[in-house]
């Protein structure tokens, strides 16, 4: 009697093990790593127009570019591949992959037009190049935006770039002449 007790209760030890190893592995097959790994498209040489009357603009952007308006009223344009990686993350929180590229239309947070401005962009009015330097560790960090004042208000474009914070002078003017180029699709209205 004692034996079959031993035997049983082995038995039943031996069937919930089996049972909780069974269902981790269930649970690890679940919980899979996702990566997001949509490569971007090469921008389309058909323009579209999108207007953002909220902000007062207008932007001539490649056909296959998106406009993903967020809540915070900000406006992120991307490439059509970009746009399938964002929905890939936020269908699979915690997923890994690739950086986001692209530009960003936001309303400005400084209390004064010229606040940083470096220079005017040549032939736009109202339009001006917005250089801050940060310190970061032993570098130093480079913000640029593209701040425009609108009838609507003051807002500022930046790049989008998943390489991470700029750091040397010669990635900041790289930047600085995007942003210029970055105008020339801008328009006020």
């Amino acid at each position: 009697m004692k034996l079959s007790k031993t035997v049983l209760a082995l038995t039943l030890a031996c069937s919930m093990t089996i049972s909780v190893l069974i269902e981790s592995a269930a649970l690890a097959q679940k919980k899979k790593f996702i990566v997001c790994d949509t490569p971007e498209e090469t921008a389309s040489e058909i323009k579209k127009t999108v207007s953002l009357p909220n902000m007062g603009i207008r932007v001539e952007v490649p056909a296959n570019y998106r406009a993903v308006g967020r809540k915070d009223d900000s406006t992120l344009f991307v490439d059509n591949g970009t746009y399938k990686y964002l929905q890939c993350v936020a269908n699979n929180p915690g997923a890994g992959g690739r950086g986001i590229f692209g530009f960003m239309v936001e309303r400005s947070k400084a209390n004064y037009l010229y606040s940083n401005v470096q220079d005017e962009v040549p032939g736009k009015p109202n339009f001006f190049i917005v250089w801050e330097k940060q310190p970061l560790g032993e570098e130093t960090s480079h913000l640029l935006s593209l701040r425009i004042k609108t009838q609507k208000g003051i807002i500022e474009v930046t790049e989008v770039d998943g390489n991470g914070p700029i750091t040397t002078e010669t990635e900041a003017i790289q930047q600085r002449n995007n942003l210029v180029e970055l105008a020339s699709i801008i328009e006020i209205i």
